[in-house]
């Protein structure tokens, strides 16, 4: 049999051992949702095409809407042809 004090070293050791890995799991858990707020907000101010001032121009080819997109006088046309599907990977 086990004396006492041996007993109670092993249970205030385990409960020690759980207490740093619960610091250590909320440490890990906050720093992962920061580092994906930061990565988020680094990646949405980076992203091409985003205007911080809005500036209209006419041309006598084109105009611009309001999505800043500008509409052409060139008609779609369309054609027939096969279609081709492509399959596979590179090995």
């Amino acid at each position: 049999m086990e004396p006492k004090d041996t007993t109670h070293a092993r249970v205030r050791a385990r409960d020690a051992g759980i207490r740093l890995l619960t610091r250590l799991t909320t440490g890990a858990a906050v720093s992962a949702v920061i580092g994906v707020g930061l990565f988020g907000a680094v990646s949405a101010y980076t992203i091409p095409g985003t205007a911080t001032t809005s500036t209209i121009t006419s041309s006598s080819s084109s105009t611009s809407t309001s999505s800043g997109l500008q509409s052409s006088t060139t008609p779609v046309t369309s054609s027939s042809s096969s279609g081709v599907s492509v399959s596979g990977g590179s090995r």
